[in-house]
This record gives structure tokens, C-alpha cells and sequence, in this order.
């Protein structure tokens, strides 16, 4: 059964005992983050976190609501994350004429997804009361590190806003994760990237000469966090594929003040304008790197409402140097991935972005039996595609029992990788692939037979070994 809100996934995290209450007073400013990042370090992620009474806020904060294998299978309704692959590729493979660059279209057009585009509601989610005035300080936001927000004196961030724009002209709405500074009462900045949906919606509003509606969402079902994060392909509607990922469509409401619609279920909505050319300087941000991200200019958000749940729970995520929560949600984006790739490119068995890669479209990839010069030319086109249009190094290495793991792939670099034929290097872009498969340098594999490995499996226990 799809989850409708955040407390409906809370309770089911706590009732499979995999979220813990804080009940003591905690500060969301650098606290709560502290926690956090030592909770997120913590073998196979740690556990959720619901810190019950943040100082000066009457509402409680969730966090590391992702940080695991088994919840993110319990947000999507998975009992394993390759279900995932499984149910996208059935729905690729109903795709006639399958084609990468018109792939959004094609879904879009598709019955078996369309038929999970939102429902539409005639009025406002009821569970939602105004806030008079609306007061974004009124809620436990949080300040991450020390230096967020330094260069204008605003420290404190929404981490997980689903933030829903469309365009000037009544296209397909957006729904993307971006970073969020708060920057006084009524006022924050929004920080996207170009490219972005949200930022081709800012870019024709301007040339339009109009202010821009923006709509911030905090909780709902996880399924439309999760959508709304991925890089999916082309303009596809971010919410219809959130009903794809749930199994069921999402419904939808309209906002108080502002001509957007938004997901019901929600724990807060947010809602404001964005006037042309308005900017300020928003960072530093200590971002998932591990390192800054420089301050830049980005989106005034001019807020002109405020509803929320009498009890609303505020979902906030830490970001810094892996292992951190992004690092498991980002599992769930892996093995859609490898869906669209393996339509896409059959000899791909199985694709691993490392933590310690931190997203930089990265990837260690496992051939189905590769030949030499393979590489080359499947490198070429993941570069062309966007999701590794700014890739800094992909591997290589040959399909395995279990998915490719940095560890097993350093072992095959250093190992059969001939270093002047296995490298190739873009040069125009900096971009390099390596073929850590073996194929230049063939050496045979020291493996155990099948005979010893089921005679020491079978007197394992008589061997007295912990």
C-alpha cells in the first residue's frame, strides 16, 4: 500500500525498528547535523532520527529518514532495490522504436505510465492551516556547518524541498531538489543549477516579464521525493513518475495563493514568487563533496503563504563527506539507471557509483564479455548521454557475480590494466575511461574449486571458527 505522509513512513520505520527518538531539547543549529554525521557514519547508515523537541520550535525534525538499504526499500515499497530495474525495464521494453533522445516523449505517450499522472483535487489539502503570518523562522530548519551561509549571514537551510515550478505557458510542471537558505521571515534563496528544470521555468518566465510561482514542499510521499531528485529523462513529469514508483498516482491540490498544484500529504508547503532578475548571494554550502561549494548568486523566493499540519514534522538531510544519507537514496537512482542503460547498451551487466565518488556521474561499470576496443566505444556513448555528459572516470571490469564494488575494481585496475592501451582520455573535456576487463593483458583468475568451497561450507560449523 503506497504511503500517504511522513507519519504514515515514520510509523513504519519505527514499527521495523529503524528509527529512534531523541527526547531531549537538541539545537538545529549545528547540533542536530553533528548527530547526524556520526549517526550516518555508522555501519550500513545508521538509523533514523526523530529529534522530538528542537530548540525554540514546537516541531519535530526527521533525519537520516534514508540512510539505509532497507529504507530506501521501505520509502519505495520495494523489498529489494532491483525490483527497481525490473518493473523500469518491463516498462521500457513496451516502448516501440526505443529512442534515448525522444525518451521522455515516449514515456509520456505510454499508457502503462501516463495512467499514473496525479489526480487533480478541486480544493486545498484540508489537513493544511495557514500560518498568519507566514514566518519561515517559526520552523527548526537547520545549519548544517559552520560556515554555511557565511558571505551574507544566513546559515540556516531547508535540506530536502521538493520545489514545484512550471512554465509561463501551461507545459509539464517540474518538481527538483534544491538547496534552500532561509533569509528572514518571507524571504529565502533558491539555489538551481542551469539546466534545470526550474531554471529553463526562471529563464522564460524572465523573458516573459513575470514573476515566477514557486511552490516548496516538505514531506508527502517519499516516492515523490525520491522522483523529484533523480535526473530523469528530458521534461518527463516528475510526479507521474512518482505515481509509477508508488504504484499509484499521487493526488494533487491547489495552493492558497499562487496558481501551482502540489502533491496532498504534505507536512508543509511553502509558497512565493520569484521576480525576474532578482538575485542574491546564496553560501557557502558544505555540499556532499565534503568540501564548500563557493557562494553564488541564486533565486530571491518571495514568500507569500505558509500552510502546515498541527503537528508537522520537519524532513531535513546533512550533507558532507561520505558515507552520508545521499549516498543511499542515490542506490535506488542506480538501479534505474541501469535500467535505461541496459536498453540502451545490452552488454552492460551492472553499473556501481562509489560513495567516495560523491555523484560526479562516476561510475564503475561491469561488461557482459568484453573485447578489446568494447570500452572505447561504449565509453563514447555514455559521454554522449546526459548522464555522464560530466563524468570524471568511468571503470570498466568484467561482469561478476555481484555487482562491481570500488574495492574489487581498484584490485582489477592495478592488476590488468596495460597503461598504454586501457586509459583513453577526452581530452576536450578532461573525461577519461578505463578498461580494467583484462582483455590486452589475459591472466588467469585464482579461484577456489566448487568441490572445496561446499566441503568447507558443509563442516564449517565443526571447524569452530566465529
Amino acid at each position: 500500500m503506497p504511503i500517504n505522509n511522513l507519519h504514515d513512513f515514520i510509523a513504519l520505520l519505527e514499527s521495523n525498528g529503524e528509527l529512534t527518538r531523541v527526547p531531549v531539547s537538541v539545537d538545529p543549529v549545528l547540533e542536530i547535523a553533528a548527530i547526524t554525521d556520526q549517526v550516518c557514519k555508522k555501519p550500513a547508515g545508521g538509523i533514523a532520527l526523530l529529534f522530538e523537541h528542537p530548540v525554540e520550535s514546537e516541531y519535530a525534525v526527521a533525519a537520516n529518514l534514508f540512510g539505509s538499504a532497507k529504507r530506501v526499500c521501505l520509502a519505495l515499497g520495494v523489498s529489494d532495490l532491483n525490483e527497481l530495474t525490473k518493473r523500469l525495464r518491463a516498462l521500457l521494453d513496451l516502448i516501440p522504436g526505443y529512442e534515448i533522445k525522444n525518451l521522455d516523449q515516449q514515456l509520456a505517450t505510454l499508457h502503462e505510465f501516463s495512467r499514473f499522472a496525479p489526480h487533480v483535487a478541486s480544493n486545498s489539502d484540508p489537513d493544511l492551516i495557514p500560518m498568519i503570518p507566514p514566518d519561515l523562522t517559526h520552523f527548526p530548519f537547520l545549519q548544517s556547518w559552520p560556515g554555511d551561509g557565511s558571505a551574507e549571514g544566513h546559515p540556516r537551510y531547508i535540506t530536502l524541498p521538493q520545489v514545484i515550478t512550471a512554465d509561463p505557458y501551461g507545459g509539464t510542471p517540474n518538481c527538483g531538489v534544491y538547496r534552500v537558505q532561509l533569509r528572514g521571515e518571507r524571504e529565502a534563496a533558491i539555489q538551481w543549477k542551469a539546466g534545470s528544470g526550474a531554471a529553463r521555468h526562471a529563464g522564460q518566465h524572465h523573458r516573459a516579464g513575470k514573476a515566477m510561482p514557486v511552490a516548496i514542499v516538505l514531506g508527502g510521499d517519499p516516492a515523490t521525493l525520491f522522483s523529484a531528485m533523480f535526473p530523469l529523462p528530458g521534461d518527463l513529469d516528475e510526479l507521474t513518475f512518482a505515481g509509477f514508483l508508488r504504484g499509484a498516482p499521487l493526488a494533487t491540490a491547489p495552493c492558497q495563493s499562487i496558481p501551482l498544484r502540489v502533491p496532498s500529504g504534505a507536512e508543509v508547503v511553502i509558497e512565493g514568487y520569484v521576480h525576474p532578475g532578482e538575485t542574491v548571494t546564496e553560501g557557502p554550502f558544505g555540499n556532499h563533496t565534503g568540501f564548500y561549494s563557493a557562494a553564488a548568486p541564486a533565486a530571491l523566493l518571495r514568500i507569500t503563504a505558509i500552510r502546515l499540519r498541527s503537528d508537522a514534522i520537519i524532513p531535513a538531510t546533512v550533507v558532507g563527506r561520505p558515507p552520508m544519507e545521499d549516498c543511499w537514496m542515490a542506490l535506488a537512482w542506480e538501479r534505474l539507471l541501469l535500467a535505461f542503460l541496459q536498453k540502451e547498451l545490452p552488454t552492460i551487466k551492472d553499473i556501481h557509483f562509489p560513495a567516495e565518488w560523491v555523484f560526479h556521474q562516476s561510475a564503475i561499470i561491469s561488461l557482459e564479455n568484453p573485447r578489446a576496443g568494447m570500452v572505447r566505444n561504449i565509453s563514447r556513448r555514455l559521454w554522449d548521454l546526459p548522464w555522464f555528459a560530466s563524468s570524471r572516470i568511468l571503470v570498466f571490469v568484467t561482469a561478476e557475480a555481484k555487482p562491481a564494488g570500488l574495492s574489487h575494481a581498484a584490485w582489477k585496475f592495478i592488476n590488468v590494466t596495460n597503461l598504454g592501451n586501457d586509459i583513453h582520455h577526452d581530452e576536450a573535456t578532461g573525461r577519461c575511461a578505463v578498461d580494467a576487463t583484462g582483455c590486452h593483458t589475459p591472466r588467469q583468475e585464482v579461484i577456489n574449486s566448487p568441490d572445496s568451497l561446499n566441503l568447507v561450507a558443509g563442516r564449517w560449523k565443526e571447524y569452530g571458527i566465529e
